[in-house]
């Protein structure tokens, strides 16, 4: 089981005043952190409907950096939900583009960032990236589907966001189980090497996105309820 879970992780607020904090975030969190950096609205369409995600860059720079700029660079459009598993989570993260730039951002590792303490718990819709070890992140990110006691730990999983709308069309995504030798879901490295076709063939009730749109939020102080 622990293997499991070891492999599992490789592919593993409120604004004064006029933004409320994300629903979910809202019923379950006791304490507040103040972040005075900058965040970002990303706004995707998916084949389940609509989700909105924020972004914190305080929680994890690097993490914020990179998810950004891969959502305003369009590397998620019209890529799948590849594994998503009940109660565990959602990951994506494999691009179909055949744009150079885009594709070597598979390849191209981020450091790793400190947790914040306390550190941002791992709660339906949180987001964070997936990671082989340290230093590890490059593209693939996962949605927790629960309260994961198992994520956390590793120094690649700070979380970098969370679901603020929406929460419900990323529980709906369908799950063909965890990936070989766990489940019936499809390989990470046949979607890499095959693209969208593998996919289709193969798995054509997973989900995807459409396509997504950004809004940087100007830095200014602000309390998100924890």
């Amino acid at each position: 089981k622990e293997e499991q879970v070891k492999e599992s992780q490789r592919y593993t607020q409120r604004k004064k005043p006029e933004r409320r904090p994300p629903d979910i975030w809202h019923h379950h969190h006791h304490y507040y952190i103040i972040m005075q950096g900058e965040q970002a609205l990303v706004s995707c369409g998916t084949s389940t409907g609509p989700v909105v995600m924020h972004f914190y860059r305080d929680w994890s720079p690097h993490g914020y950096d990179r998810a950004v700029e891969l959502y305003e660079k369009g590397f998620f459009d019209h890529s799948h939900f590849f594994r998503a598993v009940p109660n565990f989570l959602v990951q994506f993260g494999i691009t179909y583009s055949q744009d150079e730039e885009l594709r070597s951002f598979m390849q191209d590792t981020i450091n790793d960032d400190p947790q914040l303490d306390p550190p941002i718990p791992f709660k339906l819709g949180t987001m964070a990236f997936a990671g082989s070890g340290p230093d590890s992140r490059t593209t693939q990110m996962f949605i927790a589907y629960g309260e994961i006691p198992s994520l956390g730990s590793n120094p690649w999983e700070t979380p970098f966001g969370v679901v603020e709308d929406g929460i419900d069309n990323v529980i709906r995504f369908h799950s063909y189980g965890d990936m070989a030798p766990w489940g019936q879901g499809p390989n990470p490295h046949q979607i890499m090497s095959q693209g969208s076709g593998y996919v289709e063939t193969g798995f054509p009730l997973l989900d995807k996105f459409e396509t997504c749109t950004v809004e940087r939020i100007t830095p200014s102080e602000t309390e998100t309820e924890l």
